[in-house]
Formats: structure tokens, C-alpha cells, sequence
């Protein structure tokens, strides 16, 4: 028998439901989230995921996700068109609200991601992780020095930088983000990094990268360090996502004081008949 999703309203309530799940503070949109549903103690909420599509997204115990994910085909028939998009580099796309001929996003925990193909045909997505942090990380020697970057005049170097160095990169340049960059006198760019808002207004990094040939010589811990500084002094917290392959990534983040307090797996889904 499929659990009762209840409905719920107001973004104060999704958060205290959710212990004050660091990923909802910082991550979701409140206007975004207003109206969410619970089965047990698991919750199913949208969120602005890659390129501001929105997704949903599942959090709770696993008993509550599974009780969730089982109702989740029936509150997708239900909602109305969220936002036409289609899939990105971790699924997190919209739908047009014609669910079971469009694929939706949907967001769990990573190890509960077997439960989507008991309930939908899964086809294309990615495994992320969220990172956040409230404390400065320390200021380390360096002759290296981190500079605003203007990435609208010089938007097809950036752009040519993150093709050549993180083509995976989800940020690009000529949006509302904040881009920096280390640059070395005769060669250009050395290392970049854009610095957004989420939805509900906290700092977050995306498409750091640095040039190939000058890994390992501390330029992603340079400008990684210096705008989480820069965001945790303005704003008191800086948060970031990486893809879950990216082992080097996670240890530098780590290293530099960030905690991930969730693994997700994100996927385009449609309910099976």
C-alpha cells in the first residue's frame, strides 16, 4: 500500500522538519519550497538544481525516503508544469508537467538510489556532493595572488579556460556570478572560479578550475581559500558541490574546512506504467 504524502505549507516549518538540515538553509529557495510534503519523517520538496530548472528533492531517514519515493509517481502526476528544461550533468532538469512522457528530476540520497527503479525508468543523472562551511579557512603564504576577474569582456577566454581545463564545468561565464581568477604574467590564466548566490541567497563556488599543467603546486588551494574567506567574512557561510568522482576535489575541500553532510544521486525519471 503507497504511504499518504501530507502536504505541507511555509519554508520555516520545512526546515525545522528537517532538524535544520544545513543543504535546506543554505541550499533551497524558500519561495521555491513553500509547499512540500512528508511521508513518515522523510520530506519531498523543489529546489533550483543545474541551470535553474527545479527538481525535486527527497531527505529523511531511509525508511522515510523509501515511504517517499514510493508515493512520488502519484505527486508528480498531480503537480502542475514546474519549468521546461531537460537534463543536465546530474539530472537536476525540470519536466513540463506532462509526467510519464517527460522525464522529471528527482534528488536522493546516494545510497538509496536503488529505490528509483522500483517506482520509475531511470535514464541519465549524476552522484554529487554538497559542501558547506562557516568558519574562514586560514591564510596560507603564497606568491600567488587571487584577483577579480572581469569574465564578461573576457568571456571566450574563460570560456575556452573551463574547455580546456574542467569541461564539465556547470557555471559559465556572462551570468550573475562573481568570477576570480590567478593569472601569471605571459601565460594567462593559471586558475578560476565563479562565486553565485543559491536560492536562498548563501555563497556558493562553482567550475573551479585550474590549468593542467600547473596542478599540484597549490593554485586550487589558493583560490579556494581565498573566496571561501571572502564569502564566509560577507556572509558567514560558503558552500560548494563537486561530482563524486572527483576525489582530489573532495580532499582539498575537506582540508580547507568544509563538511558534506549529504551524497546525492540525481536522476531524470519516469514513472513506470
Amino acid at each position: 500500500m503507497t504511504a499518504q504524502l501530507l502536504r505541507h505549507e511555509g519554508f520555516a516549518a520545512l526546515l525545522a522538519e528537517t532538524g535544520d538540515h544545513p543543504f535546506v538553509r543554505y541550499d533551497v529557495s524558500p519561495a521555491l519550497a513553500t509547499t512540500w510534503w512528508q511521508v513518515r519523517d522523510a520530506v519531498a520538496f523543489r529546489r533550483t538544481g543545474h541551470r535553474g530548472h527545479a527538481s525535486w528533492t527527497v531527505l529523511g531517514s531511509d525508511e522515510g525516503v523509501a515511504a517517499v519515493v514510493h508515493a512520488l509517481p502519484g505527486l508528480l502526476r498531480e503537480q502542475g508544469p514546474v519549468r521546461p528544461g531537460r537534463a543536465g550533468h546530474d539530472g537536476r532538469a525540470g519536466h513540463d508537467g506532462r509526467v510519464g512522457r517527460r522525464p522529471a528530476s528527482v534528488s536522493v540520497p546516494q545510497h538509496l538510489e536503488p529505490l528509483l527503479h522500483e517506482r520509475f525508468r531511470v535514464s541519465g543523472g549524476g552522484d554529487w556532493e554538497w559542501f558547506f562551511t562557516t568558519q574562514a579557512p586560514a591564510e596560507v603564504d603564497s606568491a600567488e595572488t587571487v584577483v577579480p576577474l572581469d569574465h564578461v569582456a573576457r568571456r571566450d577566454e574563460v570560456a575556452a579556460f573551463l574547455a580546456a581545463h574542467s569541461p564539465t564545468a556547470d557555471t559559465q561565464p556572462g551570468g550573475p556570478e562573481w568570477w576570480f581568477a590567478v593569472e601569471s604574467p605571459g601565460h594567462g590564466l593559471r586558475a578560476v572560479t565563479a562565486y553565485g548566490l543559491t536560492g536562498s541567497g548563501a555563497p556558493i563556488l562553482s567550475s573551479v578550475a585550474v590549468d593542467s599543467a600547473a596542478r599540484g603546486r597549490g593554485l586550487g588551494r589558493r583560490i579556494v581559500g581565498t573566496v571561501t574567506r571572502l564569502a564566509v567574512h560577507e556572509r558567514g557561510v560558503c558552500t560548494l558541490a563537486m561530482y563524486s568522482s572527483n576525489a582530489g576535489a573532495r580532499a582539498l575541500y575537506r582540508s580547507l574546512g568544509y563538511t558534506c553532510p549529504v551524497a546525492w544521486a540525481s536522476r531524470a525519471v519516469l514513472p513506470l506504467p
